[in-house]
Parts: C-alpha cells; sequence; structure tokens
C-alpha cells in the first residue's frame, strides 16, 4: 500500500470494475445464468456502486473511513472470485 490509502482504495476498486465487466462479457456468463447467480451478481454490481459512491463522495476521509471502504472492496472482489469460480465451474461442465 502506498502513503495514499484513499488513491490506493480507488486503484483497487477500478480495478475491481475492469475484471467485473470482463467476467459479465466472458463465454461462461453470456450463457444463462441460474437465479442464484443473477441474484449475487445483482448484488455485487449494487455493491460496487455503493463503494464508488463512498468513495466519489468527499476525498478526505477520515482514516478509519478509508480502512472500511478499502476492506469493503477486500471482500467485493474475494466475493466476485467465488462468483467467477462458481460460473465457471458451471458453463465447464
Amino acid at each position: 500500500m502506498s502513503q495514499d490509502p484513499f488513491a490506493d482504495t480507488k486503484r483497487k476498486l477500478d480495478d475491481l470494475e475492469q475484471r467485473i465487466n470482463a467476467a459479465k462479457a466472458s463465454p461462461g456468463a453470456t450463457g444463462e445464468l441460474g437465479d442464484e447467480a443473477q441474484n449475487e451478481w445483482t448484488k455485487m454490481v449494487e455493491k460496487h456502486s455503493d463503494i464508488r459512491r463512498k468513495l466519489d463522495a468527499r476525498d478526505d476521509h477520515p482514516a478509519g473511513v478509508i480502512e472500511g471502504l478499502h476492506f469493503d472492496v477486500d471482500i467485493l472482489r474475494t466475493s466476485f472470485e467465488k462468483w467467477v469460480a462458481k460460473v465457471e465451474q458451471k458453463f465447464d461442465k
């Protein structure tokens, strides 16, 4: 982590956004998703938007808020990686 936790958190969220967009466009995800996978997808996109709104609200968040948002990005990334693994496994069969 660099000296600017705000910039690091935004960068992590931007990187995750690119991965989410790429995954949704992947051949496995463009097939028919089950209700569970679609609901998980919707929740991830909503969470991403919520984190983005909070980060964009102001540049001078207190350190504790930035740490919380950084943690939220890590949780979202983990959820996303689990979702991708589940979707890829379903379509590999």
